[in-house]
C-alpha cells in the first residue's frame, strides 16, 4: 500500500503548553514534523490542506461515554456506529466506553460483549473501561481503568468497604479508579419523596439531587482514594461545590 502522507500548513497548531503558527506534517496517521515551512520529500503523493487562520487542534478523547448501554430497563440512544460518527463530525477521534456487566455477568463477559457490539460499527478509536478478572482485563485486554458508581441504590450503588476494596486493587494493578459521585442513600429517599408527591417527570431527576449529594460523595471518594494512594478520576461533574472539592483537593496534592 502507497504511504498517505498529508501537510498542513500555516495552521494555528494548539498543544497543551502553546499555540504557535506552523505546519504539521502526518504520515500513516503519525505525527512526524511540527514547525514552520515544512517541505517534506518526495513531493509525489503529498495531500496539502492550507490551515491559514484555522486551529488545527489534536483529536479529542470522550473519556466518559455510553453507546448502547443497557440501563434499567431501557437503552441509551446512540450506537456505537452513530455515536462515533458524531464524535468525529465534532473533532472526536477517541472514544472510551463503559462495559458495565448485568447482575451474575463477569467483568470478562462484559467486556467480549462490548466489544462485539463495537467492532463492527466504531467510526473511530475506542478503548473500555472495564478481582482476577480485573487484573485479566488489565494484563491481557489492556483496559487501564475501572468505573465505580456510588448512586443507583440496589443496582449499581457500592459501599464505602466496597470502595476501599476496588480502590485497593486499582491501586495494586497501576489503572486509574473513576467515580460516577452521588449519595445513593439520599438520592434514593429523595426519590420516594417525589414519587409521594405525585412528581413523575424529569424534573424530578434534578429535584431529588441536591448539589450536596454530588459534593458529600465526592468528597468520600477523595478520601478513600487518597486512604490507599489510588489514582482517582470523578465523571462528569455537575456542581460547583463538587467541583471546589475536587480543586481543593488538588491543591493539597491528593
Amino acid at each position: 500500500l502507497a504511504q498517505r502522507r498529508l501537510l498542513i500548513k500555516g495552521g494555528k497548531v494548539v498543544n497543551d503548553d502553546c499555540s504557535v503558527v506552523a505546519d504539521v506534517y502526518v504520515e500513516d496517521g503519525v505525527v512526524q514534523q511540527v514547525g514552520p515551512n515544512l517541505n517534506p520529500e518526495p513531493p509525489t503523493g503529498l495531500v496539502v490542506l492550507d490551515a491559514t487562520n484555522k486551529l488545527v487542534i489534536p483529536g479529542g478523547i470522550d473519556t466518559h461515554t455510553h453507546m448502547q448501554f443497557p440501563f434499567m430497563g431501557s437503552r441509551s440512544k446512540d450506537d456505537f456506529y452513530t455515536g462515533t460518527k458524531a464524535a468525529i463530525a465534532g473533532g472526536t477521534t477517541m472514544i472510551i466506553d463503559f462495559a458495565i456487566p448485568q447482575k451474575g455477568c463477569s467483568l470478562i463477559e462484559a467486556f467480549d460483549t462490548w466489544k462485539s457490539w463495537a467492532d463492527p460499527k466504531v467510526c473511530c478509536d475506542y478503548s473500555l473501561h472495564v478481582k482476577e478478572e480485573m487484573k485479566t482485563l488489565v494484563q491481557n485486554k489492556g483496559v487501564n481503568s475501572f468505573k465505580m458508581f456510588m448512586a443507583y441504590k440496589d443496582v449499581y450503588m457500592v459501599n464505602d468497604e466496597e470502595l476501599y476494596a476496588a480502590f485497593s486493587c486499582c491501586k495494586e494493578l497501576g489503572t486509574v479508579a473513576q467515580v460516577h459521585a452521588e449519595n445513593g442513600e439520599l438520592i434514593a429517599q429523595g426519590a420516594k419523596k417525589m414519587l409521594a408527591m405525585g412528581i413523575t417527570g424529569p424534573e424530578g431527576h434534578e429535584l431529588c439531587r441536591p448539589e450536596e449529594v454530588e459534593a458529600e460523595a465526592t468528597q468520600r471518594a477523595i478520601t478513600i482514594a487518597n486512604a490507599v494512594n489510588c489514582p482517582l478520576y470523578i465523571v462528569h461533574v455537575m456542581s460547583k461545590s463538587a467541583a471546589k472539592v475536587i480543586s481543593d483537593a488538588r491543591r493539597e496534592g491528593k
